[in-house]
């Protein structure tokens, strides 16, 4: 067989997908790395965990399948957060995920400076706790020595792909997503650079090359822990929310992509031309935009760290009776969760569930609640709330950023799109129509893309979107339920922001 091979690090699951170019099918393999929390607010991974779990999906992927030839290999991870190595590569402390709060007092200050305003312009980007910015301004200020022992700075995808080539290198989804970059003028933005007083660290940054180039080859090293042939490309990657996009088949204005994993990520093409603040910087006031894979074109992005993963923390630290059925009926544990959800009427006395574990879009310190609890209410209604509050955090999200386009439909990926139950109640609470793609990896599968664009397998990047993913699944909005939702919508608003003040005062 010839394939190509996609390689994609969340924020929660590190997967690769063999994509077979004879077969037109595809093959995954998946491991957990967990999340650390050495201190409140503080989320960080082990890089040297990381690259193992790479190493061992794809080595297990690859030796399932008969002498495959690989093509080339694509890369995409989690944007944002921070991977620091020394000149060896090595990593020299934990990753920091971008849910990562602990530089909230620094973005507070930036925000009551009038900093964020200011920089939107040239980033695109406001300035939040888990960008690589914030966190180099956190670490230079209380943990110097972390910076001074790291010889570069970067994103997740660059960290994986410097493990299988031996040489450092980044891309420009990546930085121009992460307020680091200025994508008014195309070069590093030095104004946020002096804002958060960490000009003297600019030099860790390595310079940002198209996604589509090839970085180097798997190095004899990495083809003896992966299994992949030494020499194979290695092509640049994009940021995962990218990677998602192109990999959805989402190649226009059309429709919105909509990622529900551990990010809400919600996102909008449109002519960079329009990212002003007399255009859409003004009016729609996003949380970010980037470049993406296709020069000429921009991603309109609103999000937070309040989706999916809402749903994991719940089955494991809450509750812990359904996971102890689901084991007992060698059931999973969220099939059997989003079954009982499916199964269950709502109703206008059924609790709230305000996702934000790890802050909200505009006030990190927030935390979730469930709200209007009654002493009738039991698991069933605590998990439904969770499923109904994810997909309403969406849709304030995608309200900002396309309210005024109710007829563009969704085009769903992540944890959720593979639960026709979470299809469905996206479809009903956004009251939208929700495309979902049979191929559920589509992060490695935009990423696959990539790469196969980069040593010439596609004549473009529309062309292998087209050959790798080219079916979609709807689900409509069912009018009684959307009505019933539209109600509940209305109070969700008022109870988010209530929860938000409320960590504001």
């Amino acid at each position: 067989m010839t394939g190509i091979l996609g390689i994609d690090v969340g924020g929660t699951v590190v997967k690769a997908t063999l994509f077979d170019l004879a077969e037109g099918s595809a093959s995954s393999r998946g491991r957990e790395v967990a999340v650390r929390h050495p201190f409140p607010g503080h989320n960080e991974r082990d890089p040297h965990r990381i690259w193992e779990a790479v190493a061992e999906v794809v080595h297990e992927l690859l030796s399932s399948r008969p002498h495959p030839r690989i093509a080339a290999v694509g890369v995409t991870g989690h944007g944002n957060g921070l991977y620091l190595v020394d000149r060896y590569g090595r990593p020299t402390r934990p990753a920091v995920m971008a849910s990562d709060t602990r530089a909230s007092g620094i973005v507070k200050d930036a925000v009551r400076d009038g900093v964020d305003r200011a920089l939107a312009p040239l980033t695109w980007n406001r300035v939040w706790p888990g960008q690589p910015g914030p966190v180099l301004a956190w670490f230079d200020r209380n943990e110097p020595g972390a910076l001074d022992d790291a010889a570069h700075a970067l994103m997740c995808k660059d960290f994986i792909r410097l493990q299988l080539v031996g040489r450092v290198g980044t891309e420009l989804t990546d930085q121009s997503c992460n307020g680091l970059y200025d994508n008014a003028h195309g070069r590093w933005c030095d104004e946020t650079f002096e804002a958060l007083g960490i000009t003297a660290r600019r030099g860790l940054l390595p310079d940002p090359r198209p996604s589509t180039e090839i970085a180097g080859e798997v190095s004899r090293e990495a083809a003896e822990v992966t299994g992949i042939p030494r020499g194979t490309p290695v092509v640049g990657g994009a940021v995962d929310n990218v990677a998602l996009h192109l990999g959805s088949g989402v190649l226009d204005g059309s429709r919105l992509c909509v990622a529900a994993g551990t990010w809400s990520v919600n996102q909008l093409m449109v002519d960079p031309a329009e990212m002003v603040p007399e255009g859409r910087l003004g009016a729609d006031a996003p949380l970010a935009a980037c470049r993406t894979a296709s020069p000429g074109q921009a991603l309109l992005i609103d999000a937070s760290a309040t989706s999916a993963s809402a749903l994991a923390w719940a089955v494991n630290h809450v509750m812990h009776a359904v996971r102890d059925e689901a084991r007992a009926a060698s059931s999973d544990v969220f099939e059997l969760v989003l079954r009982r959800v499916a199964l269950r009427e709502p109703a206008g006395t059924d609790p709230v569930f305000v996702p934000y574990l790890d802050g909200s879009r505009d006030e990190p310190s927030a935390r979730g609640a469930w709200l209007d609890l009654a002493s009738w209410h039991d698991s069933d209604h605590l998990m439904s709330a969770v499923v109904e509050g994810i997909c309403m955090e969406h849709r304030r999200h995608i309200d900002r950023i396309a309210g005024d386009a109710a007829e563009l439909p969704l085009r769903l990926s992540g944890g959720a799109a593979k639960s026709a139950t979470w299809a469905q109640r996206f479809a009903d609470v956004c009251m939208r129509p929700v495309e979902v793609s049979p191929v559920e990896e589509l992060g490695a599968l935009g990423a696959a893309v990539i790469a196969g664009a980069g040593v010439g397998v596609f004549d473009s990047l529309a062309t292998g979107a087209q050959v790798l993913n080219s079916r979609q699944s709807t689900f409509a909005p069912d009018e009684a339920r959307a009505s019933h939702f539209a109600d509940r919508y209305a109070r969700y608003q008022q109870l988010a922001g209530l929860v938000e003040a409320n960590a504001r005062a």
